[in-house]
């Protein structure tokens, strides 16, 4: 694929230089197992994204080793949940196949990148550079916007704070974001059905919640 395609195809996918977006991105270890994680990605040129991972994450350690990642492109967040919390019981929710090529199945789109440069930041996160080498689009067909799902990913994004937060001390930032959650939890309600994907995800994050709550508090 010439560098040219890239663009365009990043360009039809929406991905505005300049903006945030919510994606996966899948990484190697050491030991070459694949690890995904919801990250913010920004692009930053024509066929340049930029990953900024907390330390301690396994992200960060593995960009740290490997030249190669995948951004993944999905808008559903049943991929966002099993990815966020992998290490979480939640009945009824599978981890998502991972591809020899770092792609994540089920990912409506997956951008390959190598990582070009990196530097630490003052806010305890790396900042990688990547190029972008290959986009593979799965499902070329548009879907509906629906808020319930949109909801449901903006949900999540709240969910990993108030964990973080809960295990810091930090009572009053995660009740802050819990009022968040609810907010969501609200509107995913009253537009999504009731044996939605969506759903299913708000369940599973009151019941996350519900136990980082009471463990804090003991």
């Amino acid at each position: 694929m010439t560098g040219a395609g890239i663009v365009k195809l990043l360009d039809e996918l929406e991905f505005s230089v300049g903006c945030i977006v919510e994606t996966i991105v899948t990484t190697r270890d050491q030991d070459s197992l694949p690890n995904a994680a919801p990250m913010g990605v920004t692009r930053k040129g024509p066929d340049i994204l930029e990953i900024k991972p907390f330390k301690s994450s396994a992200t960060y350690r593995n960009l740290l080793m490997s030249k190669d990642a995948c951004v993944n492109i999905t808008g559903d967040p049943e991929l966002f949940i099993t990815t966020a919390f992998k290490h979480a019981k939640m009945d009824g929710f599978k981890q998502p196949l991972i591809d020899e090529n770092l792609s994540l199945r089920g990912a409506d789109a997956c951008i390959l990148v190598e990582i070009m440069e990196s530097h630490e930041l003052p806010d305890d996160r790396g900042c990688f550079i990547c190029k972008a080498h290959t986009v593979d689009v799965h499902h070329p067909l548009p879907t509906v916007f629906s808020r319930g799902r949109a909801e449901a990913i903006e949900a999540i994004i709240h969910a990993t704070r108030i964990d973080a937060y809960l295990r810091m001390g930090l009572s009053e930032e995660a009740e802050k974001l819990n009022i968040k959650f609810n907010e969501c939890k609200k509107i995913v309600e009253r537009v999504s059905a009731t044996n939605s994907s969506e759903m299913r995800v708000i369940r599973a994050l009151e019941n996350l919640i519900k136990g980082w709550r009471e463990g804090a508090s003991k």
